[in-house]
């Protein structure tokens, strides 16, 4: 039997059997994998076997030893075997398991389990890489809209007092360049903001009731004085039968076909413009509208129709014509946004049509129409109204007072930051503070804060407080009512809507 078991190790052909003796001499082999010849030293065959004269020469007792995995190589042959010696009086029995293949395939497949580490480790950091890259980003943009729409405001503001007092038709015109050439900066911040915000996924969609028929009434109303000063024609249509109130994103709609508006009038020169809605269907309470806006302008080659929506892209080089670029892909975002579909055809030379199509919801049973804004009045009182500004830019200090004190209603106190405005409500009553979101020390988040919460007299932790703030979004209008304000104005602001916001809580202090 075991002969037997000898045998068929020796001519097993995943095996290779040599015996030597104690002093290393090849006695017999049958040259399985290792083509090393009887007579000739197992030392020479390969530095491993080197292990036995360790044993040999120290006579350890050792009756068998294993080791996985030697590499062995000669000029014929390379493999990698688990490699056995056992030990008798007068020789050594090697044997050779050949696990070549095994090995092999183990070592690819550790390879890739390492590369797999290593790739999710590399897209870890490159997330994280491209988080704090958008982190930064965005950081970056609101601290850029806050810093400009300060200066900004001042600007416009200035220009609507100037605009009040008695100029020169010269100085009219002068006046007019600065309002139009501001308005068009904030609208390019404006644009940054929200292509930044589409980017990140942190635009919101609304989802409210509004007039669309005012809508489109405001676009032919504001484009038709354009159109007049370009010497074009202007016009719009609306289909018969849609609906006066809509349920969807006015703001998002308006800024969708306020940029291609504004993008035909551009880039037309002569002939005519039209803004025209036809229903596409009507399903229960749902409602799908087509836009229309043609224009007989220079119109874009068929090759750059492709890249029209892409961000920074302009084709025609004329600085005449201004804009960054944005506007475009911008439109193309909030359409998708709103689950609606775009197309454009251009003709060079003869102009070009974009063609919109927009989902809506609408109210089944009738209702009556929204309120209008109500108006409201400063109680009736021979006394001054007393306002605490709280801002640290003295351009903006210098504006709203000069605002205000115009009104002959108003004193006004200036406090730098919150520990200043607090400190002023301490030793004075005021009918209403004005209060700047990022002043230092105590920003107005916190001094609100401590307003409301810290004070037992009705008359300091109720007077109506207004935030101002640079940045002109959702997020920081809740903040401002979480933190306990009563309303919240963005810069730059217009003069009636900042007086009219400061009369509506004056007022409705006064009746409670």
């Amino acid at each position: 039997m075991a002969k037997q078991v000898k045998n068929d190790l020796y001519f097993n052909p995943r095996i290779q059997v040599i015996k030597v003796s104690n002093e290393g001499i090849i006695q017999e082999t049958n040259k399985t994998f290792f083509d090393w010849d009887i007579k000739t030293s197992i030392y020479e065959a390969h530095p491993f076997f080197e292990i036995l004269r360790t044993f040999a020469e120290e006579d350890t007792g050792q009756e068998e030893l294993n080791f996985p995995c030697i590499h062995l190589e000669d000029d014929q042959s390379e493999r990698i075997c688990d490699v056995s010696f056992a030990f008798a009086t007068k020789d050594i029995t090697i044997v050779l398991f050949d696990y070549t293949q095994k090995y092999k395939d183990l070592n690819k497949i550790a390879q890739q389990r390492n590369e797999s580490v290593l790739l999710a480790k590399e897209l870890e950091l490159k997330n994280k890489f491209l988080l704090e890259k958008e982190e930064f980003k965005n950081s970056f943009i609101a601290n850029i809209n806050h810093e400009i729409r300060t200066p900004l405001t001042s600007i416009l503001g200035f220009v609507e007092v100037l605009e009040k007092t008695k100029l020169t038709f010269e100085q009219e015109e002068l006046a007019r360049i600065i309002k139009r050439e501001s308005l068009h900066l904030n609208a390019l911040i404006d644009d940054m903001i929200d292509l930044s915000k589409i980017e990140s996924g942190t635009l919101k969609i609304l989802e409210e009731r509004f007039s669309f028929q005012e809508l489109i009434k405001g676009f032919e109303t504001s484009y038709s004085k354009v159109a007049k000063a370009q010497q074009i024609s202007f016009e719009t249509h609306v289909e018969k039968g849609i609906q006066e109130y809509l349920i969807g994103d006015r703001t998002r709609v308006y800024q969708i076909l306020n940029n291609l508006l504004s993008n035909a009038f551009k880039f037309t020169e002569e002939g005519k413009i039209s803004l025209s809605i036809t229903k596409n269907y009507q399903r229960t309470n749902k409602v799908s509208l087509t836009f229309k806006i043609e224009d007989t302008g220079i119109g874009i080659l068929e090759e750059n129709i492709p890249y029209l929506f892409e961000r920074f892209t302009r084709f025609d080089l004329d600085k005449r014509v201004s804009g960054t670029g944005l506007g475009l892909a911008i439109v193309k975002n909030l359409v998708e946004l709103l689950n609606g579909e775009i197309k454009v055809d251009s003709i060079p030379e003869k102009g070009t049509v974009f063609t919109i199509k927009l989902p809506f919801r609408f109210e089944l049973l009738k209702s009556s129409p929204t309120q209008k804004k109500k108006k409201y009045t400063l109680p009736d009182t021979k006394n001054k109204f007393r306002v605490l500004l709280v801002e640290d830019e003295e351009v903006t200090q210098y504006l709203i007072m000069k605002i205000l004190i115009s009104k002959g209603n108003f004193y006004v106190d200036v406090a730098m930051n919150g520990e200043e405005a607090i400190n002023h409500i301490e030793r004075r009553k005021y009918d209403l503070i004005l209060m700047d979101l990022t002043i230092s020390k105590i920003d107005g988040y916190q001094a609100t804060r401590i307003i409301r919460n810290n004070y037992g007299d009705k008359f300091i932790s109720e007077v109506p407080i207004i935030g101002i703030s640079g940045k002109a979004d959702e997020t920081e209008r809740d903040k401002c009512i979480r933190s306990g304000m009563d309303d919240f104005i963005t810069k730059p602001f217009e003069q009636e809507e900042f007086i009219y916001k400061i009369t509506k809580q004056i007022a409705k202090k006064a009746t409670h």
